[in-house]
C-alpha cells in the first residue's frame, strides 16, 4: 500500500482487509498504526538490504566478481519494491529520513569497500560507490529500469564494465 498510494494511505482496517486477517489480528502484532510505521524502515532494509549484503559475503571470488553478485542479485528481485516509497515518505518525516541515509550508507560502504579492495584509494573507491549507487538510484526514480531480468542483467554488465574496465587486472 506504501508503494501504491503513499503513506497516507496505510491505515489498519485498509491493510487488514487487503491482507485478509481481522483487525484483532494486525493489533497482535502491532499496537497502532504508528507502531506499524515504525518497523517498516526496518521491514524495508530486511527485504531490500540484509539480503544483498549477506549474499556479497558468501559470495567467492575478487572484489569484482562480489559486484556482479550485488548487481545480479538485484536485477533479479523487484528493483523498485520499497526503495521510491521509503524515499518519498522520507522528504516528509525526519525520522524515516534518517532510517533511509543509514541504509544508503550501508549501500555505499559495501561498494566502497569493494573498491578498494580492488585497489583504489579509499577517496577514489568512495567516489565510485556514489557513481554506482546514484546510478542505481536514479535509473529506479526515474523509473528507467528494464522490464525483463535479461534486460537489468545485460544493463548491469555494462555499467560493473564502466566502473571497473581499468581495475580489470586487479
Amino acid at each position: 500500500m506504501l508503494r501504491e498510494l503513499g503513506i497516507d494511505h496505510v491505515k489498519v482496517e485498509p491493510l487488514a482487509q487487503r491482507l485478509g486477517v481481522t483487525k484483532g489480528s494486525f493489533y497482535w502484532h502491532f499496537k497502532d498504526r504508528r507502531d506499524l510505521l515504525r518497523a517498516l524502515p526496518e521491514f524495508w532494509a530486511r527485504r531490500q538490504t540484509d539480503p544483498v549484503l549477506a549474499h556479497v559475503q558468501s559470495t567467492p571470488g575478487g572484489p569484482i566478481d562480489k559486484m556482479w553478485a550485488i548487481l545480479e542479485f538485484i536485477a533479479r528481485e523487484d528493483p523498485d519494491q520499497y526503495d521510491n516509497a521509503m524515499r518519498a515518505w522520507a522528504q516528509f518525516d525526519p525520522d524515516v529520513a534518517t532510517a533511509v541515509a543509514a541504509i544508503d550508507d550501508r549501500r555505499m560502504a559495501t561498494a566502497r569497500s569493494l573498491f578498494e579492495e580492488a585497489g583504489l584509494s579509499p577517496a577514489d573507491a568512495a567516489f565510485r560507490a556514489q557513481l554506482w549507487y546514484f546510478y542505481d538510484v536514479g535509473e529506479h526514480v526515474t523509473r528507467d529500469t528494464p522490464d525483463t531480468v535479461e534486460e537489468r542483467l545485460e544493463r548491469a554488465a555494462q555499467r560493473l564494465k564502466l566502473l571497473t574496465s581499468d581495475l580489470r587486472g586487479v
